[in-house]
């Protein structure tokens, strides 16, 4: 069958064309938008053409995005701040830059450079992502570099890097971290240990802590164990709610609510969401401890 003489439905215009349901039954319903009229067929389900569906859709596909000659134009090389980057997008304010690293991952191009003044950027990172990037609606992201795996035992004065330091703190990029930080809200880590810069290497030095320095930083957030609970046997709710002999977790997880295990009341350890600050995710108590208090429950007459 020919693409012209192809007839498609609902689900299948949202599967090529990256659009909605309701989105396609408004633009029907719209006798201006322009949208193919449906093809009278038996039955219910409503059936376009589908090339007059593509043409439709290519038709409002989003134009390349042009930037001012003398942008173009400039040291494609230099890099930015995000003040500059900022200014140069046309956006009112850093936040928005800010907004896509915390709420969009891997969308906004990485900095080029992360330095002790924060992250720069290359114009030319800047106008690539710029110029080829969607317009509104679906966008597709960019591929970021994967972190490297940091363990937390190594010599324990050995500096790392942005991306290191992501990776032991939980996030999921060099990215996020660095907004993180730029935005304070990562309180716990202090200043650099040092500051490096590569012989000929162009913009900042790079900021690096002392493995230590991280590690510690971790387990305050609870990303690693705390090093006195590294050789405990901790259990979580699930766990505890078999050894006291509660029905299912949501059970024992009432009971604590209301009070009625006074003695686990103070968890031994939490376990926090990966590179956050915020409320524990789990609750985590010394299997010793509770199966002493499964014992005494026993035991009660």
């Amino acid at each position: 069958m020919s693409q012209a003489a192809r007839l498609v439905d609902t689900a299948q215009i949202v599967a090529e064309f990256g659009t909605s349901k309701s989105r396609v039954s408004e633009l029907s319903n719209d006798p201006n938008s322009g949208f193919p009229r449906v093809v009278p067929t038996e039955g219910r389900k409503r059936l376009w053409r589908y090339d007059q569906v593509a043409a439709f859709f290519a038709q409002r596909a989003p134009k390349q995005r042009t930037l001012p000659a003398a942008v173009l134009e400039a040291d494609q090389d230099e890099l930015l701040s995000k003040r500059e980057v900022t200014k140069l997008l046309g956006y009112a304010g850093t936040a928005t830059i800010d907004a896509y690293f915390r709420d969009r991952p891997d969308y906004f191009p990485l900095p080029d450079h992360d330095g002790v003044d924060g992250p720069h950027w290359r114009r030319g990172t800047i106008v690539a992502w710029a110029t080829s990037r969607p317009g509104k609606g679906r966008r597709r992201s960019a591929t970021s570099s994967p972190l490297p795996e940091v363990s937390a035992d190594g010599d324990p004065d050995e500096p790392l890097g942005t991306a290191e330091v992501a990776a032991l703190l939980g996030y999921g990029s060099a990215a996020s971290f660095s907004s993180a930080l730029s935005q304070g809200r990562v309180p716990e880590l202090p200043e650099p240990d040092s500051l490096e810069k590569k012989e000929g290497a162009r913009g900042r030095p790079s900021r690096k802590w002392r493995r230590a320095t991280i590690v510690a930083v971790a387990r305050r957030r609870g990303v690693l164990a705390a090093a006195d609970e590294e050789h405990e046997d901790l259990v979580g709710a699930a766990d505890a709610a078999r050894i006291l002999g509660y029905k299912d977790t949501d059970s024992f997880l009432s009971a604590l609510g209301h009070g009625y295990l006074p003695g686990l009341e103070e968890p031994d350890g939490v376990e926090h969401r990966r590179g956050s600050a915020g409320r524990p995710r789990q609750q985590r108590w010394r299997r010793s401890r509770i199966e002493e208090l499964a014992a005494h429950r026993s035991s009660a007459p």
